[in-house]
């Protein structure tokens, strides 16, 4: 029973019933919800307006110095005078500091202090989540293959529901950084396991659309957090609001059955029938005939066969996607690729790849013969000709990451109202995430990536050189601030063309690790992001300088690689040659259809 068979029998069982819409409804809860934690170090660690406490009977202009930051005057935040009233000499604040909480309300920052020597404590806490969130991938994408993938999400909601939990009641910021890693870890081996179900559950037919619900629910989630913040003026109990509809959501999809394509790839007929009879059950539907061949098709068929899914210790990446029969790899559309969210990022991004075949049963009419394809190693992305396309995804999968965040973590310094600002911040991934799977339809996958990485970056150059004002007084802060969303607006459209690329260029055998090793380094983007924006305290516009460079050389290196819209996938070293060689070579009898507009599911 292969991957076609599957969907066969999902058909039977009715390809979009009870089982399909719960599995839907339930990963776009998880997507809206479990996000939040990462993106809410926007609000949990948000620096309040601050100065030294005065000494008693004086007032602020007594106490505190004044210090200029440009064209800005202010009161200084970490000093204060020897002698008040005196402006000889100046000391670090001695009794601590006050806080103005008209915009933000209690914080990690404002309840221990987090300022002046220790201002970096809001950069290293969403650091080490990143951390956390690799690992998680790493550890539950193993266990999602070996105990299945129902255990796997409930073990990690379960986890992300008690950590995060905890998080509410660190007593200081070791315990609160500690438990920011098992909520980052937690985090990511939910989304890792959960979605593995949802696209094994979905036939291809309804696969892309089933794909899209939980990337737009994780960007609507993201403005639901800037009403929360908004109106849950304390971070403890912000943290609870965000991680209670997932302790309460644990219990719904309790009830959730395990992946059906899972529990046939383990040659357990038994087990198998009895989940087909519930699956019918469920659906209300006939129990299909074909049920009668699992005995001898189950035992005849591998993992990959059947469930187009395997992991290893390598191969942390989306399942479902590619299957060991060509035209099942065909029917995977170019919206499916892009509509996939980023989880940690985002904190949370899913990551998109091709199948790996370590062996096959190739049978005809004459004779099966066992054809074993050979295993290919790391070393193998490092030479020639898939070293290139080794390099160039990494590179654009790290500037991706690291300009996502960078954008991310810094609403709260444009000017105007934070809540506002964060909301218009997500908002704009909206479209973005909407117009990308068809935007890659008509137009040359390279090309566009290049002019969005192009796009932001002349945005963020914009805004390095625009003043706050000009000579006549006219405030361009709001300019600053349209630019700084339209700069996300491209990041984020630019994701989409990376991971087709990613798909459609690595040979077969190879895809997995390019794509393991490819997210591997956009984690090291998403970890590092947040001290790059902490060196802005030191060089001014360091980040947006930065930025600025990596997109322009994200933007030059993509024209490198062949575009692959009308290309077939590679399933050798020499065929990905052979795209390199013409990039408008198809290879007869072997187009990619995803490409196409007769998919079946369109």
């Amino acid at each position: 029973m292969d991957s076609a068979e599957i969907d066969n029998l999902l058909i039977e069982l009715k390809p979009f019933g009870f089982v399909q819409i719960s599995f839907l409804i339930c990963s776009a809860y998880v997507q809206f919800f479990i996000p939040l934690t990462g993106q809410s170090i926007n609000f949990l660690a948000a620096t309040p307006n601050h100065h030294c406490v005065l000494q008693d009977g004086f007032l602020l202009n007594q106490s505190i110095p004044v210090e200029r930051n440009g064209d800005v005057t202010r009161y200084s935040k970490c000093e204060e005078f020897v002698d008040p009233g005196s402006p000889n000499t100046t000391q670090k604040c001695q009794a601590g500091w006050d806080y103005d909480h008209d915009v933000y309300g209690e914080t990690i920052i404002s309840e221990w202090d987090l300022v002046c020597d220790q201002n970096a404590a809001a950069e290293l806490s969403q650091s080490v989540l990143q951390v956390g969130g690799l690992i998680g991938a790493f550890v539950f994408g193993l266990s999602a293959d070996h105990y299945g993938r129902r255990p796997s999400f409930l073990v990690a909601i379960f986890l992300f529901s008690l950590f995060g939990t905890a998080l509410c009641f660190s007593v200081n910021f070791i315990m609160f950084v500690s438990l920011r890693f098992c909520c980052g870890f937690a985090q990511m081996a939910t989304s890792v396991a959960f979605s593995s179900s949802i696209s094994e559950y979905m036939i291809p037919k309804y696969r892309n659309r089933a794909t899209n619900v939980p990337s737009i629910s994780f960007s609507f989630g993201l403005m639901f957090l800037a009403l929360m913040a908004f109106l849950i003026q304390d971070w403890r109990y912000l943290q609870l609001a965000i991680v209670s509809p997932i302790t309460i959501g644990f219990f719904a999809m309790w009830f959730l059955p395990e992946s059906l394509r899972w529990v046939l790839s383990k040659g357990n007929v038994e087990q198998s029938e009895k989940l087909i009879e519930k699956l019918a059950k469920m659906n209300k539907s006939k129990i299909p005939q074909s049920i009668n061949k699992l005995s001898r098709n189950v035992q005849d068929n591998d993992i990959f066969a059947i469930s187009g899914t395997e992991r290893n210790a390598d191969d942390m990446s989306m399942e479902g996607k590619y299957s060991s029969n060509p035209r099942d790899n065909e029917q995977t559309s170019v919206i499916e690729i892009c509509t996939d969210s980023e989880n940690l990022e985002e904190t949370n991004e899913k990551n998109v790849n091709g199948s790996k075949r370590n062996d096959f049963v190739n049978n005809n009419n004459n004779n099966n013969v066992e054809t074993s394809i050979p295993r290919d190693s790391y070393l193998d992305l490092f030479k020639s000709p898939v070293l290139l396309v080794t390099v160039v995804t990494c590179t654009l999968r790290f500037a991706h990451s690291m300009i996502y965040f960078g954008f991310a973590l810094s609403t709260g310094r444009l000017e105007g109202n934070p809540y506002v600002n964060y909301f218009y911040s997500a908002l704009v991934e909206v479209p973005a995430r909407l117009l990308s799977p068809y935007a890659y339809k008509v137009i040359r996958r390279t090309y566009l990536v290049s002019f969005s990485y192009f796009a932001c970056a002349a945005g963020l150059a914009v805004i390095i050189f625009l003043p706050s004002t000009t000579t006549k007084g006219v405030d361009l802060s709001t300019l600053k601030n349209v630019l700084s969303l339209l700069g996300k607006f491209f990041i984020v459209l630019s994701r989409g063309g990376v991971l087709l690329l990613i798909v459609e260029l690595y040979p077969t055998t190879m895809r997995n690790k390019g794509n393991g090793l490819a997210t591997c380094i956009s984690r090291i983007g998403a970890i590092i992001s947040p001290f790059m924006l902490y060196l802005d305290n030191f060089i001014p516009d360091f980040s947006t300088i930065l930025m600025t460079i990596i997109a322009c050389i994200a933007a030059c290196i993509v024209l490198t690689l062949p575009d692959t819209r009308r290309t077939a996938q590679p399933q050798t070293v020499e065929e990905l040659k052979q795209i390199m060689q013409s990039q408008r070579k198809v290879v007869k009898g072997h187009q990619n259809e995803c490409f196409e507009d007769n998919n079946s599911d369109q």
